[in-house]
């Protein structure tokens, strides 16, 4: 019996999970801070606000406050593509979102873990600015 509930208990989690913000409570701060008249205006608030916090985060070191809030805005921004419409997630300019933000994530996790080696974040950083501008481009060409 404990089983059944503890397996659907998980099985709930993870299927509850995808547009909801459990783990990190913070974002939900972020993207009801963002929040726009569509998902695409949130996402693109909050790409604004996470290339001023990854440019405040060049000035810190070690898991700073803007390195915090970049990965609570990260997160933010994962829940915004619940809000677009079936035909806008139906667009190419959709799935290279996608991609971007999947590259996004991958560069965020090696900037995490070379949180105190100043070169290696330093690189990861531009690297992440750099993808978080593609990804600005690829929201923005998304029908609406």
């Amino acid at each position: 019996m404990n089983h059944r509930i503890l397996l659907v208990g998980l099985t709930s989690l993870l299927l509850l999970s995808g547009c909801m913000s459990l783990f990190h409570p913070q974002a939900e701060e972020w993207y009801q801070q963002a929040k726009g008249a569509t998902g695409q205006q949130t996402a693109l608030t909050l790409i604004s606000m996470m290339d001023t916090t990854a440019q405040q985060a060049r000035t810190e070191v070690g898991e700073s406050p803007g390195l915090k809030n970049l990965h609570n805005q990260f997160h933010a921004l994962h829940k915004t593509f619940c809000d677009f419409s079936d035909q806008q997630v139906a667009a190419t300019a959709y799935e290279q979102t996608l991609t971007l933000h999947k590259e996004l994530k991958t560069v965020f996790h090696r900037l995490w873990k070379f949180k105190h080696d100043s070169s290696l974040r330093a690189i990861h950083l531009d690297l992440f600015l750099a993808r978080l501008q593609e990804l600005r481009t690829a929201v923005q060409s998304i029908p609406t």
